[in-house]
Formats: structure tokens, C-alpha cells, sequence
């Protein structure tokens, strides 16, 4: 039953973890993201899957840095202390060579993120991210997480598609002053 209960949120995160790539603002990409990295993160708990859990939360978290417009969320140091806390979550949780996956597939999207730039967001979910989750899926028996994967590099291609690269290639003008690139 339990089991079940899983694919059943993996699924519901799935409808979430599409729809983002529909959004062309970047906030609203991520503000979808989150919602569904935090049911991602219900659906690998229960599948056992700790190195995905510590990775989403840490993605939840870099999700709310990267929408917020505070001050303090202008700091630089964001990216690599995120990215570090991936790595050392990541070591904290480790079972096996598999446990590395989800933090590349974090680690390469909040690299991307960070460019609040919607062509490099999708080129970093296309070449690093889904591939990484993709294989971890497989290994944890993820059904939904395949599917979401395999979904999600359609659905990638279908934005580049329907806004062009040329219109993805900006920052967004309302984004944080000098953090447009790494």
C-alpha cells in the first residue's frame, strides 16, 4: 500500500514537474518546481530513497532563494553554499555509487537556475538534471519518476519549441541586480 500511496504522489508531482516548463518566467518556473520537488519529496521518502530527499530539500530551499526579492537573498554565496550543501547532504546519506545521481541533477540545475536565463535553465535540465534523476528512477523502481523524466524532456522541447531560443536567451529585466551569469 505504501508503495501505491508513492507512485500516487510521484504522479501528482509529475503534472507539477511539466507544467513548469510551460511557464516562461523564470519565477513562475520555479515557483511550480517547488511544489513539485516538495512532492518528489514525499513520494522518494517513501520509496526509501534518501538521497533524493536530502537533495529536494535542499532544492525546495534554493526555490525559495531564487523567487525571493529581498535583500538578503542577493548574496552571492548563495549558489555555492547550496551546492555545497547538495554535495555534503549527498556524502551524509550515501548508500551507493546511485546516491550520487540526484545531486548532480540538483547541483546541475541550480547551476542553470542560477543564470536566470530560460535557455540555460533547459539546456542544464536537458544535458545534466533529467538524465541524472532518469537513471535514479530506474534504479529506485520510481514508475512516476521515469515517466517524469521521459515527460520532461518532451515538455522541454516543447517550450523551446513554443517560445523559440532567441526569446529564452534573456534575463529576465526584474531579476537580481549582477547575478545574471555564474
Amino acid at each position: 500500500m505504501k508503495v501505491i500511496i508513492a507512485q500516487g504522489i510521484g504522479f501528482a508531482a509529475l503534472a507539477l514537474a511539466l507544467a513548469s516548463y510551460q511557464c516562461k518566467s523564470s519565477r513562475k518556473l520555479f515557483m511550480v518546481q517547488l511544489a513539485g520537488n516538495f512532492l518528489y519529496l514525499l513520494h522518494y521518502l517513501l520509496l526509501g530513497a534518501y538521497s533524493a530527499c536530502v537533495n529536494l530539500v535542499i532544492s525546495c530551499i534554493r526555490n525559495l532563494i531564487l523567487m525571493s526579492k529581498r535583500p538578503w537573498s542577493k548574496w552571492r554565496g548563495w549558489l555555492w553554499l547550496i551546492v555545497g550543501a547538495n554535495i555534503a547532504a549527498t556524502a551524509l546519506v550515501w548508500e551507493n555509487w546511485f546516491s550520487i545521481l540526484p545531486c548532480i541533477g540538483v547541483v546541475s540545475f541550480t547551476l542553470g537556475g542560477w543564470s536566470r536565463n530560460g535557455k540555460t535553465i533547459r539546456l542544464a535540465n536537458l544535458c545534466f538534471s533529467t538524465p541524472a534523476w532518469l537513471l535514479y528512477s530506474l534504479y529506485m523502481r520510481s514508475y512516476s519518476g521515469i515517466i517524469s523524466e521521459c515527460l520532461s524532456i518532451g515538455s522541454t522541447i516543447i517550450s523551446v519549441c513554443r517560445f523559440g531560443w532567441k526569446a529564452l536567451d534573456t534575463v529576465e529585466s526584474s531579476e537580481r541586480e549582477g547575478e545574471a551569469t555564474l
